[in-house]
């Protein structure tokens, strides 16, 4: 497969996880990512090849930054990077997708349009993310509701019972809830709410 195969993949998993809950897509997100990393890492940038360093039929091997009708496969893996690094608490995987939007300097904002995931990108890192986790034993209504709300520059995750691994959904479960939804930045939580109405107005403010 080539980088870009693989970048949407990712995304693919993430989306799949804040669609059905299932805290298994992002663990598969993980494991493509690091894979990613090994196989396509340029060991002298921040960003990636097109094609694996084991795949020797390449005359030459290119990056892809420019975003045309399709995001190129840098510009996603620095979205996906961004957005695990906060599930994971990789730090490691943020400083590289900073570093990837550093190298491209002034580029993004004069040439936008060419430029469109990794201008998204610099958005999220200015104006923050909002973590938004749902948890509790019956918490499908909720989930189904919060995905059909338009709310950028976010990651969200659920679980219906305590999950190790995944720092924002940490102490946030109580015996008998039916669902919460806590909306934090950097781990950092307001007091949880019950409706999704609540959660709108914790977004206004």
């Amino acid at each position: 497969a080539f980088l870009d195969d693989l970048a949407y993949l990712v995304q693919a998993c993430i989306h799949l996880q804040e669609v059905t809950g299932n805290s298994a897509y992002l663990l598969k997100a993980k494991t493509i990512t690091e894979k990613i990393i090994s196989g396509f890492g340029d060991e002298e940038t921040a960003f990636f090849w097109f094609t694996n360093a084991l795949q020797k039929d390449v005359i030459v091997r290119k990056k892809e930054l420019y975003d045309g009708a399709v995001p190129s496969g840098n510009a996603m893996m620095a979205q996906n990077l961004l957005y695990l690094s906060i599930v994971f608490d990789e730090a490691v995987w943020r400083n590289r997708a900073e570093a990837m939007l550093g190298s491209l300097g002034e580029t993004i904002s004069r040439y936008p349009g060419s430029f469109g995931i990794w201008a998204l990108l610099v958005q999220q890192i200015t104006e923050g993310i909002n973590e938004i986790a749902i948890t509790g034993a019956e918490i499908k209504h909720l989930l189904m509701e919060v995905n059909g709300l338009f709310i950028p520059n976010k990651i969200m995750q659920s679980a219906v019972e305590a999950t190790d691994g995944f720092p924002l959904l940490q102490e946030k479960f109580a015996v008998g809830l039916s669902g919460k939804i806590y909306l934090c930045r950097n781990y950092a939580c307001q007091k949880p709410v019950d409706t999704v109405e609540e959660l709108k107005l914790l977004l206004k403010n």
